[in-house]
């Protein structure tokens, strides 16, 4: 069924062109997508690349993470209400231990949202004593090799009021980012990425790097939320097999007036999830997991 949806697509498109990836990293025939923005002034490009190491001339010294979605699954709303639910994604644990023994200069912070305290479902006593506690120890527990650390991340911030009352911490703002810079002030020329799964993550990454003058690398991972993000990409793959290792890069392109571009062309709209998310999100990595994004920087 697969095959034949392609060539349905190939059908319908026929005569598209793709064109190089551009911008670091090997491609397998690479393929760029342009898509036309709702505004009609940007355009969105899509690159596929094969999972090789980014240049990073300092490494990287802070990883931002989400927490839901990212570290552990998410379970959608109200959130994880009962610890017995909080349960690990598959590969986050040796991912993060990755970071530590590679880049033991690095600060690793968790930034979150908490609403369910701010409903009443939750104390915030039961938030960081019980469930963060909980994810602490798993993490450090994981470690064959054993630890003296009492915790393993360097921060854990998080914001628990409702989406009703205005609050510049809680995601989509910067308020928990430009906390956490101001807290571990990165090194010139050492990178600082932020992992998340939803537009709401990349969104606040943004605004913390207009408002900070900080570049941020912004990096969507295909699990929790954004898994309707990742399926909708894999779906239409026609060069690679599903378990090559690869990630996509993605940007918004303000289109000049008048300007033509005869390379490339509209595709099919398949990955029209990206479109709604705000130019201030770009531009982005999109990986599988996690893992798979630490894999692309150490």
């Amino acid at each position: 069924r697969r095959r034949r949806r392609r060539r349905r697509r190939r059908k319908q498109n026929h005569g598209i062109g793709a064109g190089n990836g551009g911008g670091g990293g090997d491609s397998c025939r690479s393929k760029t997508s342009l898509r036309n923005h709702s505004s009609h002034n940007s355009l969105l490009r899509i690159h596929k690349r094969m999972r090789t190491k980014e240049q990073d001339e300092k490494g990287t010294y802070l990883w931002l993470l989400d927490r839901d979605g990212v570290i552990n699954e998410d379970v959608g709303s109200p959130g994880v209400v009962d610890v017995d639910r909080f349960k690990v994604l598959p590969r986050v644990k040796d991912s993060l231990w990755t970071i530590r023994r590679s880049q033991r200069h690095a600060k690793i912070v968790v930034v979150t949202n908490q609403t369910c305290v701010g409903k009443g479902l939750i104390t915030e006593a039961y938030l960081t004593d019980i469930i963060h506690k909980k994810m602490n120890d798993e993490l450090l527990l994981s470690e064959r090799n054993g630890t003296e650390e009492d915790t393993f991340f360097d921060a854990i911030l998080y914001e628990t009021t409702k989406a009703s009352i205005p609050n510049r911490r809680r995601k989509p703002e910067p308020g928990m980012i430009e906390e956490a810079l101001y807290m571990f002030p990165p090194p010139d020329k050492h990178k600082v990425i932020f992992v998340g799964d939803s537009m709401t993550d990349m969104m606040a990454a943004g605004r913390a790097e207009i408002q900070s003058g900080r570049s941020i690398t912004r990096v969507l991972v295909g699990t929790g939320y954004g898994s309707r993000v990742w399926n909708a990409l894999v779906e239409n793959e026609e060069d690679c097999d599903a378990d090559d290792d690869f990630y996509y890069y993605a940007e918004k392109i303000i289109k000049r007036r008048g300007s033509c571009d005869n390379s490339i062309d509209v595709v099919d709209s398949s990955e029209s999830i990206l479109q709604s998310f705000p130019a201030e999100c770009f531009p982005l990595y999109i990986t599988k997991d996690l893992a798979d994004a630490v894999d692309i920087f150490i």
